[in-house]
């Protein structure tokens, strides 16, 4: 009779909510993080191998550490003070300005593939990259700016994310009395060297074969 009763007032308490607009919810075991589907390709269709990770802020900072702005898969443009960069330098090309990126990635699957014991030191297995272009399709187009061993193992919910850090230089040249952004980063990746060469040929886009990848638009605000 008890149980019952409990099941009838959890019913009335249900259709409450649903006539006032409240939130029910309920408390549920810690969970590790598993992408809710799998990944796809810029075509929509599956990727051959789930993707590892999923980028989820990336940080720009300037003088002192100090965070001058940032992106995220829904927002990937930023404009960065002039005067909080961290470091700047004037050449006959024109004027430099120097930033601090920090990538914010989590793991949301296994690796496909058993990775690579890397045995120069200091000298990890995944490579993150940047490229000028949004979606490269040559190593020409690509240079890696960091690498880093990732461990396999799905993280607990309540994990901070993994951070990867790295320079970032941008170039203006002035041009009609303007400074204007030559060839800007507009795309980062992170890659698994094992996986990234198991994909048929056909597959040439970069950003398919990354297990991450963010587009951006990253310029300097000459008026802060």
């Amino acid at each position: 009779m008890i149980n019952g009763s409990l099941f009838h007032f959890e019913k009335i308490i249900i259709l409450l909510s649903l006539l006032t607009g409240a939130t029910v919810t309920k408390s549920l075991p810690e969970k590790v993080l598993v992408a809710p589907v799998p990944c796809t390709m810029s075509n929509g269709k599956p990727r051959p191998y789930p993707c590892e990770f999923a980028i989820q802020t990336v940080w720009f900072m300037g003088k002192n550490g100090n965070v001058v702005g940032k992106i995220t898969p829904g927002n990937t443009s930023v404009k960065l003070p002039k005067s909080k960069a961290d470091s700047s330098f004037t050449s006959t090309a024109g004027e430099s300005f120097i930033y601090t990126v920090a990538v914010d990635f989590r793991r949301i699957n296994v690796p496909a593939f058993p990775k690579k014991e890397v045995t120069i030191p200091g000298l990890g297995f995944y490579t993150i990259s940047t490229s000028t272009v949004d979606s490269p399709i040559s190593p020409g187009e690509l240079t890696v700016v960091r690498r880093l061993d990732v461990g396999p193992s799905l993280p607990k919910s309540g994990l901070r994310p993994v951070r990867a850090s790295f320079k970032l230089q941008l170039n203006y040249a002035m041009s009609g009395g303007q400074p204007t952004l030559i060839a800007p980063v507009r795309y980062i990746q992170i890659a698994n060297p094992i996986t990234f060469t198991k994909f048929p040929s056909s597959i040439n886009l970069y950003r398919d074969r990354a297990e991450a990848w963010i587009t951006c638009s990253a310029s300097v605000d000459f008026s802060k």
